[in-house]
């Protein structure tokens, strides 16, 4: 007779057995059941450790499934009221300004500090008077007292801004005979004034430049005038700065590429600065002038340093160079910088053109628009 655990034994393999066969017979009626196990025998055969990490990931899977879910916002640690006294009395606050170093007081010590209003020549704490040269007030003007009186008579006047846009109440008098004596001043039959510098530029561009149209532009522009290229989402080519050579190279790639491609004739600018922000040195303006007219552009000119610097008069590279502005047809734009105006203005010889454009889309700076 047999023992009591090889019975036992027996039994348990005969139930492998027969479960075994079930499955066995049962899985060669699974659809691709042959395919399957000749894949795996294929792939497995002679690599061993490709079968041990893919079991070990199986059963990763399957104890992660099976495992007991938790939520983590419950494991917070429950304090008694006692351990919470103990730990409000022992705790101490860190100070909102740290404690100096040794060195950070020299460093601050070294740090030069101005006294009274920035000028040209800045006063420095110590006693010694600068060259300033990190700011744009370099013609002076927003320490003249001159300037400064004339600006309280008008804050006492009319107040501090206007408070509405040009179109609805916010144009007064005052702007109105600025904008005559701006046009007088250019040659120009008009003019208009905005209120911030840095937009207008950056606005006339997108106004008079749509998509489709084609723009070649100084690679050194300042970053106004690459903001209103980007906003005009037009065709974009720039050429070196200030290198008229490089320019009409520019210039005969467009008209083969014209001649090839057969594309509409659309609206062109040449995009540069009278006086560049970025390297401190003037447009050649007569050659672009004759490289306009042989090529059949229209400029666009940023005088946004230029105007006031430059010229007998002071009225920008026009003025430099002695081109007639009433006969260039000539797109000009001048920026009035902070230090001459805050406000800026553009003016036009030919109010025709731009009366096509809806209001939202004229610009706002001291800019001057010539044809």
């Amino acid at each position: 007779m047999q023992s009591l655990p090889n019975l036992q034994l027996d039994q348990a393999f005969n139930l492998f057995n027969s479960t075994y066969s079930s499955l066995h017979h049962m899985y060669h009626y699974l659809p691709g059941s042959s395919f399957l196990l000749r894949y795996i025998k294929n792939s497995y055969q002679n690599d061993p450790f490709r079968v041990v990490l893919e079991l070990f990931l199986v059963f990763f899977a399957i104890k992660y499934l099976l495992s007991k879910k938790y939520n983590i916002e419950n494991n917070d640690v429950q304090l008694t009221e006692e351990e919470i006294d103990e730990l409000v009395d022992v705790w101490q606050p860190e100070p909102l300004v740290p404690t100096l170093s040794t060195s950070d007081k020299e460093i601050l010590d070294s740090v030069p500090i101005t006294v009274g209003p920035p000028g040209a020549r800045q006063k420095m704490r110590n006693g010694k008077t600068l060259v300033n040269m990190a700011a744009f007030n370099f013609l002076g003007f927003l320490g003249n007292e001159t300037l400064k009186a004339g600006a309280v008579r008008t804050l006492r006047k009319y107040g501090v801004g206007s408070c509405g846009p040009p179109g609805f109440y916010g144009t007064l008098d005052v702007h109105k005979l600025l904008e005559k004596d701006i046009a007088n001043f250019l040659g120009t039959e008009d003019a208009i004034v905005y209120s911030q510098g840095f937009s207008t530029i950056s606005s006339v561009i997108p106004a008079y430049a749509k998509r489709g149209d084609l723009i070649v532009c100084d690679e050194g522009a300042n970053f106004a005038i690459q903001k209103g290229i980007q906003i005009s989402r037009s065709n974009v080519r720039y050429f070196k700065h200030n290198d008229m050579n490089d320019l009409e190279r520019v210039l005969d790639g467009i008209l083969r590429e014209d001649l090839i491609t057969k594309r509409p004739l659309t609206r062109r600018f040449i995009v540069v600065e009278g006086l560049s922000l970025n390297y401190g040195d003037i447009a050649p303006l007569k050659k672009l002038i004759e490289i306009k007219h042989t090529y059949k552009y229209r400029i666009i000119l940023d005088e946004s340093l230029s105007f006031g610097v430059l010229g007998k008069r002071g009225a920008g590279l026009t003025d430099h160079f002695n081109v007639p502005v009433c006969c260039t047809q000539l797109y000009v734009l001048c920026v009035m910088p902070s230090p001459l105006l805050v406000a800026s203005v553009l003016a036009v010889e030919k109010l025709s053109i731009i009366r096509d454009y809806p209001a939202w889309h004229t610009p706002i700076p001291l800019h001057y628009l010539l044809f």
